[in-house]
């Protein structure tokens, strides 16, 4: 999800719209100064420079994607927890369907081999 949020730029395509807004100028400084403050921190993480995936990338890019990657899917999560739920739900009763068959199946046939053959001396004890 973060690498897709860092192609696709959510903030910079989809909100274009919202930046003519009064109450987007307001937010903007605020906004400014706390990726002034990420910039810092993120320059300063020597291990991200030895990651060669993304050794090239932008820092503040690299940020802003993380944060839009985050809204994204905290934004899907009661989604994608109904799901799970119902998935696990369905995936549970075939489960048991697929018991019940078993067991019936079971019992229509012999209990063992050891019944399906010949008793001694060749003679059937069936």
């Amino acid at each position: 999800m973060w690498t897709a949020c860092y192609g696709i730029q959510p903030s910079v395509t989809m909100t274009r719209p919202l930046a003519k807004l009064p109450m987007a100028s307001k937010a903007g400084g605020t906004f400014g100064r706390l990726l002034a403050f990420s910039d810092k921190k993120v320059a300063g993480m020597t291990w991200l420079k030895k990651v060669p995936i993304v050794r090239n990338a932008a820092p503040r890019r690299l940020t802003v994607s993380l944060a839009e990657s985050l809204m994204f899917r905290g934004a899907i999560k009661p989604i994608t927890f109904g799901g799970k739920l119902y998935l696990t739900y369905k995936l549970v009763m075939w489960g048991r369907e697929r018991a019940v068959e078993m067991s019936t199946q079971a019992r229509s046939g012999p209990a063992c081999l050891s019944l399906l053959l010949p008793g001694p001396g060749g003679m059937d004890v069936r």
